[in-house]
């Protein structure tokens, strides 16, 4: 692929890499775009405002936002807190605008979680959590505690080089393409996670994958990424939230991730 292609599908998500390059279009059924159940989650409010989101929302004002939150960040090494999954396995009833999307278990964050735990730990769920509900509240201590380490020297360097602007400054920009999409504040409802189907017969996903960083960064950037961790997780993943109305629709859907486990932890890359 054409470098400036590659570039280009990056940066037209926002610099989210996994949204950027890695989607399919096949329709499944399993997760519909919308689903009406109550939500009632902890996690750090929306860093907008109801005054400027949904009738009210105020593209500019909430950008600006989003901007002065995440340029007031301050870096830590303190490890994430993620909180737990409750035991109980919840099976929606027969009817119910969710049944279709099988069963679930609810986080100490209130989001319901779809996976099977035989295949993904969850630590690596608790882990993607962290990851998306950093978006809504423009919290990039979160987001870059989420991130493997060497994608944020690597793209950090590319940035700079390139656009002239820093992580933080993509990042504010892929918070404000979401915040656009629902009109404002929203709140991460649901996530699903499942095994990656294969893409493209006879090839590997995850070479397939980092083919695109392995060209923006001019270098092996997957071979350094295997040598760097113990282990690499290629999955699907879905994502719903809650609009300013109240109501629940698909934020990402069908999109492949990429994990890499280090000493225990999860990490993921865009």
């Amino acid at each position: 692929m054409d470098k400036k292609r590659v570039i280009a599908l990056i940066l037209a998500a926002a610099g989210l890499q996994c949204l950027a390059g890695c989607g399919k279009n096949k329709k499944d059924d399993s997760m519909p775009l919308y689903a009406e159940t109550p939500v009632e989650t902890t996690t750090e409010p929306p860093v907008g405002g109801a005054d400027i989101s949904g009738d009210k929302y105020d593209s500019e004002a909430y950008q600006a936002k989003i901007n002065e939150h995440v340029k007031a960040a301050e870096l830590t090494d303190a490890p994430l807190v993620l909180g737990s999954v409750g035991k109980d396995i919840i099976v929606p009833d027969e009817g119910a605008e969710d049944s279709g999307l099988g069963t679930y278990r609810v986080s100490s964050s209130g989001i319901k979680l779809y996976y099977d735990e035989t295949v993904f730990p969850e630590e690596l769920m608790l882990t993607l959590e962290k990851y998306f509900t950093s978006f809504p509240s423009a919290d990039y201590a979160t987001y870059s505690r989420c991130v493997f380490p060497s994608y944020i020297t690597e793209m950090e360097s590319f940035l700079e080089k390139n656009y002239n602007y820093d992580l933080k400054a993509s990042f504010s920009k892929q918070c404000s393409t979401l915040a656009e999409k629902m009109k404002g504040d929203y709140r991460i409802t649901r996530i699903k996670l499942e095994e990656a189907p294969v893409y493209e017969e006879g090839k590997d996903n995850i070479e397939n994958y980092f083919s695109s960083l392995d060209e923006v960064f001019e270098k092996d950037y997957l071979n350094q990424v295997k040598e760097e961790s113990d282990e690499l997780i290629d999955a699907c993943f879905y994502v719903m939230a809650e609009d300013p109305y109240g109501k629940e629709q698909m934020l990402v859907a069908e999109y492949e991730i990429v994990f890499a486990v280090k000493d225990g932890k999860y990490y993921t890359f865009g």
